[in-house]
């Protein structure tokens, strides 16, 4: 099951980027409507695969790069389609369509932001550590979001994630004082981890 989706995963962006060249030369908006569902379908499963979120494990560099595919294929083939549409229309329409792409892209480019940031905090972290989302009753100092993610950075440093720090832009900092409770967590992890680690190695025979 986890190679069909994988295979469907890369597949349904690169079906749409061969039908959104084909529609561009040929100029056949047959093939760009296609391309646009193809897109349209391969982001709503990477979301729902992600569990609903931007933020989080699931989005490394592998599915923001796919994500991204999708996402600007899916603003080529609406530019394209708003374009030959509202062309015969009259000027008020032409504005507003105009205005409605100018929320989309800026939308996107925050969203592939939020995905790319995401990606390079989960992607360099400690080998084999997990990604800590924790819930505050109240925001620490150093961010104003009660959801903060924390790593443990390759060199050994605590690092978090605090969303929206920037407007809709998640910013990324690291720890010179770690709070107990990460602590705690983290000192389990790197146990579990050593003993995982034992168990795989087994006993040394003399």
């Amino acid at each position: 099951m986890n190679t069909l989706t994988n295979v469907i995963q890369y597949l349904l962006p690169l079906l749409a980027l061969a039908l959104l060249l084909l529609g561009l030369g040929k100029k056949r908006v047959i093939y760009i409507q296609i391309s646009l569902w193809l897109a349209l379908i391969a982001l709503l499963l990477e979301y729902k695969y992600a569990g609903n979120e931007i933020l989080g494990t699931y989005f490394d560099y592998n599915h923001a790069a796919l994500y991204s595919l999708a996402l600007l294929i899916l603003l080529v083939d609406l530019l394209y389609i708003g374009i030959k549409y509202l062309k015969p229309l009259n000027p008020f329409y032409r504005i507003a369509g105009g205005f409605l792409v100018a929320c989309l892209v800026t939308g996107s480019i925050l969203l592939m932001v939020n995905l790319w940031v995401n990606a390079q905090f989960i992607e360099n972290r400690f080998p084999n550590t997990a990604i800590l989302q924790v819930v505050t009753f109240t925001p620490p100092a150093y961010c104003l979001s009660r959801y903060i993610y924390y790593k443990v950075g390759t060199e050994g440093k605590v690092y978090y994630l605090c969303p929206n720090h920037y407007g809709l832009i998640p910013s990324i900092g690291h720890l010179d004082v770690v709070p107990e409770f990460i602590a705690r967590q983290l000192t389990a992890q790197h146990k579990r981890l050593d003993k995982q680690l034992n168990q795989d190695n087994g006993p040394i025979k003399q």
